[in-house]
């Protein structure tokens, strides 16, 4: 490929007080196999007070580095990069995430190759801590459970489990992992995908200045889910790339457990609906959150912090719901699928969870 007008691809990596994550990332970059391809590496750094910014700036000075003001998210930080991005083709590559040598070449070779409707490429994204088998003395909670087989966490464990080979949306409107804690060596999954996974994707760049980037409401969670929602919609497809590898410290970044993960998670989830689903989909699953947070305020069958931050989800979900809905038109006006036809992609919801809601 020819570098006449530019890198030939971009790959952004976005940092919020991630000093102990992130020069594991650029490492992993530096490391890469390019083949012949001109890569331009960008971090933006979300306004960390750790230091962040001043170890890319002395530990990688040919990394191009944006300093944001304010912490933007990781919708509004990946948009500083992608709303002016001249490369044909841009990676998303979380901080807490080491590709291994052949990860970029690979994502933009198979994108190069491909269609130009298919405007994403999801990775194999691995957990990057070993496991090994449960046994029956392991204490309940050190255990993870697999659509197979039950784990634990063993630095000398032999296991490795996948975390994401791309993102499904089930039918009753969750977002999920495809291939979650299944065991990396035996899982294999197909090349068509809902959407990708922002932990570890090359986008197109034509694909976004046709249905936009970021919806920086989000601030994070769900905002690779609404994109790739949105390239459906606009007639485009997503597919897996199994040979670009990165290995993930998931949730490194956030807290699953934290006030911040169950806000976004659970708002942006219904924000994502109302922009993008049938009205079908979308009423059922804000009435099913309504009526949920008003049983367990009742009952009393979760802790206090949980109903309140539920009661915050629905009040913020109410202020956005005017400038939503304005996007739900838009999104109608220039989609090229119906919301039906995409709604047919989604997968059954499990008669068994076999893993975690997506993060």
């Amino acid at each position: 490929m020819s570098s006449d007008r530019g890198p030939d691809v971009t790959v952004v990596t976005v940092t919020y007080n991630g000093a102990h994550l992130v020069g594991s990332c650029l490492d992993g970059l530096a490391r890469q196999a390019l083949d012949g391809l001109s890569m331009d590496v960008v971090v933006v750094d979300n306004a960390s007070t750790d230091g962040t910014a001043e170890l890319v700036a002395r530990s990688h000075p040919d990394v191009r580095l944006i300093r944001s003001t304010t912490n933007r998210g990781f919708a509004g930080g990946n948009n500083l990069v992608l709303d002016h991005v001249t490369s044909p083709y841009v990676i998303l590559l979380n901080n807490d995430a080491v590709p291994e040598p052949g990860f970029v070449a690979a994502l933009v070779r198979d994108l190069a190759a491909d269609s130009p409707r298919v405007a994403a490429l999801t990775a194999t994204v691995l957990l990057a801590d070993r496991f090994r088998r449960a046994r029956d003395e392991d204490p309940p909670e050190s255990v993870v459970v697999g659509p197979d087989d039950r784990y634990v966490r063993d630095d000398s464990g032999s296991i490795t489990l996948v975390n994401s080979t791309g993102n499904q949306v089930r039918r009753d409107g969750y977002g999920v992992d495809r291939g979650w804690l299944a065991d990396a060596t035996d899982h294999r999954s197909g090349p068509d995908v809902f959407g990708f996974c922002g932990a570890a994707a090359i986008l197109r760049t034509s694909a976004l200045r046709d249905v936009g980037t970021f919806d920086e409401h989000f601030f994070l969670y769900y905002e690779d889910t609404d994109l790739s929602w949105r390239l459906r919609l606009a007639g485009y497809a997503v597919r897996y790339c199994p040979e670009a590898v990165v290995r993930h410290r998931h949730a490194a970044s956030t807290s699953e457990g934290s006030e911040l993960f169950r806000f976004h998670d659970g708002r942006n989830r219904l924000l994502m609906l109302v922009k993008d689903a049938t009205p079908a989909l979308a009423s059922r699953a804000l009435a099913r959150y309504v009526l949920t947070t008003a049983s367990i305020a009742v009952r009393r069958s979760q802790p206090w912090p949980h109903v309140r931050t539920r009661i915050r989800v629905l009040g913020s979900l109410v202020r956005l719901l005017p400038v939503m809905l304005r996007k739900r038109t838009a999104i109608g006006r220039s989609a090229r699928a119906s919301r039906h036809e995409v709604e047919l992609l989604l997968v059954p919801v499990p008669t068994r969870a076999a893993g975690g809601y997506r993060t």
